[in-house]
């Protein structure tokens, strides 16, 4: 092969590249954390919260804390659009498309 034939190679493969970076998904992420008996933090891309949920629901009687207020945390922000890729004990980690 020619110097040209590698010249038309490489263009042809910057453009694949270019390509598929154009199609590549981009997510703005958030996190729902569990800090205590009955709160909870939001963490946003562009802010933070934190709630008091028993203040705002009043929880079924034998429920786990952690868990009522974790589920209750992250179904407020799937309303929003946001969707759970990763958790722990703790923590929900959210994604979404971000807003134009």
């Amino acid at each position: 092969m020619n110097l040209k034939n590698w010249r038309v190679i490489g263009m042809v493969m910057a453009l694949c590249v270019a390509a598929l970076a154009a199609q590549a998904e981009h997510y703005e992420c958030a996190m729902v954390k569990w800090d205590g008996p009955d709160k909870l933090q939001f963490l946003y891309p562009d802010r933070a919260e934190v709630i008091r949920v028993f203040r705002l629901v009043k929880p079924p009687q034998d429920i786990n804390e952690e868990e009522f207020c974790l589920t209750w945390g992250v179904n407020r922000l799937s309303k929003e659009g946001w969707e759970p890729v990763n958790m722990d004990s703790r923590r929900v980690l959210l994604r979404r498309a971000p807003k134009s």
